[in-house]
Order: structure tokens, then sequence, then C-alpha cells
């Protein structure tokens, strides 16, 4: 009995380190791995102008249509 909770604490302490290392690990790999591969997908074919363009045209951006109406801007 002697030393009982020094010898319980340690060993809680490496399990718990080890559950938490394994689980960091298998986020790390399982999610933001596939993450950063849609994101870099995604901005390897994005273009920011033609995007721009498209909304000004439907008329996302209210101030840009007012600008555009008093001659600041051009279409």
């Amino acid at each position: 009995m002697r030393n009982l909770l020094l010898n319980k604490t340690k060993k809680d302490f490496v399990v718990a380190l080890t559950i938490a290392s394994l689980s960091a690990l298998a986020y790390k790999y399982g999610v933001m791995e596939q993450r950063r591969a849609v994101f870099q997908n995604f901005y390897r074919n994005y273009d920011a102008d033609k995007s721009y363009e498209r909304m000004k045209k439907r008329g996302v951006f209210d101030s840009v249509n007012k600008m555009i109406e008093e001659g600041h801007l051009s279409k």
C-alpha cells in the first residue's frame, strides 16, 4: 500500500498521454490531411477575378452596382 497513489498516478499519466497522442495523430491524418488536400485542389483551380465578376453581374455587391451607376467603376 506504500506509494499506491504515486504509482497509480504515474500509470494513469502514461496511459492518458498515450491515448491523447494517438487521438491527435488519428485526427491529423484522418481529418486534417484530407481537408488540406481539398483546400489545395480548390485553390489550385480558383480564379478570384472570374468569381468576382460573376458575383458582380448577379448583383451580390449592392455598393458595386451603385458605383457602376455613378460612373466610378466600369463593367
